[in-house]
C-alpha cells in the first residue's frame, strides 16, 4: 500500500506541475501516466516485501535447526 501511495503522489505532482511521465524513452501524459506509475511502485513495493518475507522466513527455518 505504501507503494501505491508513492507512486500516486510523486506522479500526480508530477502531472500537475505540467511534466510529461516518460517511461523507458516513452512519454505517457496525462492520468494515463499517473496510473502506470502508480501500478508500478506499487508492484514494486508487493515484490520488495515478498522477497524480504522470504528472507526472514529463511532466517526463521535456518535457526530453528
Amino acid at each position: 500500500m505504501i507503494g501505491f501511495g508513492l507512486g500516486f503522489a510523486a506522479s500526480a505532482l508530477s502531472l500537475l506541475s505540467g511534466n510529461t511521465i516518460s517511461i523507458n524513452g516513452t512519454a505517457i501524459g496525462g492520468w494515463a501516466g499517473v496510473w502506470t506509475v502508480t501500478v508500478a511502485c506499487g508492484l514494486g513495493g508487493f515484490l520488495f516485501g515478498v522477497i524480504w518475507a522470504l528472507v526472514f522466513r529463511a532466517i526463521a527455518i535456518a535457526s530453528g535447526r
